[in-house]
């Protein structure tokens, strides 16, 4: 598996391996940060904000999806699949807005919450760039959204 993956590696372009480099290195520094901050300081370290407006962007399965948006979702996917800890949802969408701000691009974070089959609520994060699905899509329909951070 380890030989596959260090495969998969060399056939990536030197951009494609820069980007998934920016990722891995986000996806470690928003882990530490919400490690070691309260929730909201953690949010505010990352310069995201609480949208208080409540406007959902929903995703548009119509929508043209632009190559750098495309490109970081996948670096981030990559970086997470190799990650030597646990880089769950919330790490994903918030290291996918941060590379993405960083190339003009507005971004929601949005996070929700769904039952499970034993009645325990459990949260799920995902982000949208201009209707496109960035991370956490997979899940996303079970969840109800209670909260929408933007860049």
């Amino acid at each position: 598996m380890i030989v596959r993956k260090f495969r998969r590696a060399l056939t990536l372009t030197a951009a494609e391996r820069r980007l998934a480099v920016e990722a891995f290195a986000l996806l470690a520094f928003v882990r530490v940060v919400l490690v070691l901050l309260p929730f909201q300081r953690a949010t505010q370290r990352l310069g995201l904000r609480l949208d208080r407006g409540g406007v959902l962007q929903e995703e548009d399965g119509g929508a043209v999806a632009i190559p750098s948006v495309l490109l970081v979702r996948d670096a981030v996917r990559r970086a997470a699949s190799v990650a030597p800890f646990r880089a769950v949802c919330l790490q994903q969408a918030f290291a996918a807005a941060l590379m993405l701000r960083r190339r003009g691009h507005g971004v929601q974070v949005h996070l929700g919450v769904a039952k499970d089959g034993s009645g325990n609520l459990t949260a799920h994060a995902w982000s949208l760039c201009q209707g496109t699905m960035v991370t956490g899509g997979e899940q996303m329909p079970r969840f109800r959204p209670i909260s929408v951070f933007v860049t």
